[in-house]
């Protein structure tokens, strides 16, 4: 069955996220804007200079220094090398690598962050981005970038710091280690892209989040994120109170809705610490995860479920999200502790727990295969077995309480 005939069978849930792409759909004119033959080109080559004019015959040597020169539209190119910059980008620029030019962002805070609504429109595309102490890229309080065909490698390097040199995202709560931020990070990010990009061996993959404001309609499709072992390949997780306090969404003022996460792989996350190949999560009373769409998208070997959805307090919203057509296997190989009295502590397809009960949430056409549990729940309305696909080596298809 095509998925857009599929569709008319998910109920209100689903057409509500119907109605976010088409707004989607209708913005998408604006992200990547800034890769526009008609604005001006720069230059960057570890043979050049910054006192060049950043021409192709005679280019700059710093990427930073490019990105100052650069307005809206323009383009700065980067030749094949190695910089080591945290490169900040503030207008709706495309900074493109030719060759696959790497960021070395050892001993700095990140590789490259976009930030601001003046931002807005940028892309990056090209590079390989690595050991930055915190996020290899993160994008931040904008709108309509692209993030697209690069690597983000060995990023989070604040975590193996010394407990007392730890700062931020890098510090531990309880028994889960920091993340420092992940490979790629969304913080307060609306209607962007993040597409193709290949996420290994960070503390974490890709990380939405939405601390000062709403993070939604964006789109994470085909991303390859492995190998994350520390925390989730894919997270979204709601940590402003704002965004539903009393449990009534206020989607104004913070939130993670309209999101779609589709066509990604996400093997082997989260061996070492505690993490899913995606996670759907709101921390303290007030957070709102509502509303996103993951589907057909694969997940094995991870240290929680493939899917996992934590709602860990009362009050919160986390409901209507939509988790369709996925594949899969061998994963919660280090079991879920965090519902304790209830615990999993055999392998499992999808995780979903709640301290207050869920509603509108869809679980439909996924294949799962190669666990003892299929489909582990607390707190959520029952799911039909018939709705998801079951292969070899699974127990228990479902099991609600």
């Amino acid at each position: 069955m095509e998925m857009r005939d599929s569709l008319r069978f998910l109920g209100r849930p689903a057409f509500a996220l119907l109605l976010a792409c088409a707004l989607l759909l209708a913005l998408t004119p604006a992200i990547g804007m800034a890769d526009d033959d008609n604005g001006h080109r720069f230059f960057v080559s570890p043979r050049g200079s910054d006192g060049n004019p950043c021409t192709e015959s005679a280019p700059c040597a710093t990427i930073g220094h490019a990105v100052s020169m650069a307005g809206n539209g323009d383009m700065v190119v980067v030749g094949r090398g190695t910089y080591h910059e945290d490169v900040a980008i503030a207008v709706g620029l495309t900074l493109r690598g030719a060759g696959r030019p790497t960021i070395d962002a050892s001993g700095m805070n990140n590789g490259i962050v976009i930030s601001g609504d003046g931002a807005a429109g940028a892309t990056v595309t090209g590079f390989t981005v690595k050991n930055a102490t915190f996020e290899g890229i993160l994008v931040q309080q904008t709108h309509g970038v692209t993030i697209s065909d690069n690597v983000a490698e060995g990023n989070d390097q604040g975590i193996f710091l010394p407990h007392a040199q730890q700062t931020g995202e890098c510090l531990a709560v309880g028994l889960v280690p920091g993340d420092c931020g992940e490979g790629i990070h969304l913080w307060s990010v609306m209607n962007s892209r993040v597409e193709r990009n290949w996420v290994g061996n960070n503390a974490g993959g890709i990380l939405l989040t939405d601390e000062s404001g709403p993070t939604a309609f964006n789109i994470i499709d085909g991303n390859i994120v492995v190998d994350n072992k520390y925390d989730c390949g894919i997270t979204i997780a709601g940590h402003n109170p704002g965004g539903a306090p009393g449990g009534v969404p206020q989607p104004v003022v913070a939130g993670i809705y309209g999101n779609i996460v589709s066509h990604n792989r996400a093997d082997r996350n989260g061996v070492a610490g505690e993490g899913a190949g995606i996670l759907i999560a709101g921390g303290p009373p007030g957070t709102a995860v509502y509303n996103n769409q993951v589907v057909e998208n694969e997940a094995s070997g991870n240290g929680l479920a493939g899917f996992t959805l934590h709602s860990h307090a009362p009050f919160q919203d986390l409901n209507g999200n939509v988790i369709a057509w996925n594949r899969f296997s061998n994963d919660n190989l280090d079991g879920d502790f965090d519902f304790s009295p209830v615990t999993d502590n055999q392998t499992t397809g999808i995780f979903l727990a709640s301290a207050a009960p869920l509603v509108g949430t869809v679980v439909q056409g996924n294949e799962i295969r190669n666990v003892y549990y299929g489909i582990f729940t607390l707190n959520v309305p029952p799911i039909a077995v018939i709705a998801n696909h079951f292969g070899t080596g699974v127990t228990v298809p479902v099991l609600q309480q």
